[in-house]
């Protein structure tokens, strides 16, 4: 789908007597429905900075509170004080997926915006009964 949806995840911690502060802009693209959406942020977060997928410093991070920011795309309004409302932002995200194939279609019939609105607002009353 190619949203430019992006968010920057960081921890920062005390390891060995050094302090970390640690960050990765997320595609949220890629894990938008990872079952476990917070633990591939936590992954994606010490891969990006070479941390050993089985090391204790990765345990000290698991520990530690992700700080969410600079939302782009879809994720723009789903953060709160550094925390991110992730039920929110999966329904933005299927909004701005949705969005997006029902324009493809409306353009095919050259249907006016206010046709295209409803269209979303229908296909999301049928997902939500399904």
């Amino acid at each position: 789908m190619s949203t430019n949806t992006t968010v920057t995840a960081s921890v920062g911690f005390d390891y060995q007597a050094q302090h970390y502060e640690l960050s990765n802009v997320i595609d949220i693209e890629n894990i938008i429905y990872h079952d476990d959406f917070f633990n591939a942020v936590y992954l994606s977060i010490a891969r990006a900075n070479n941390i050993d997928l089985y090391s204790y410093q990765l345990d000290v991070i698991l520990d530690q509170t992700i700080i969410f920011s600079n939302a782009k795309g879809c994720v723009e309004g789903c953060l709160n004080n550094g925390k991110l409302d992730l039920i929110l932002l999966r329904e933005n995200y299927q909004q701005t997926e949705y969005l997006s194939k029902i324009k493809v279609i409306a353009e095919q019939f050259k249907i006016h915006d206010n046709i295209t609105t409803a269209l979303l607002e229908a296909y999301l009353l049928g997902k939500k009964s399904s």
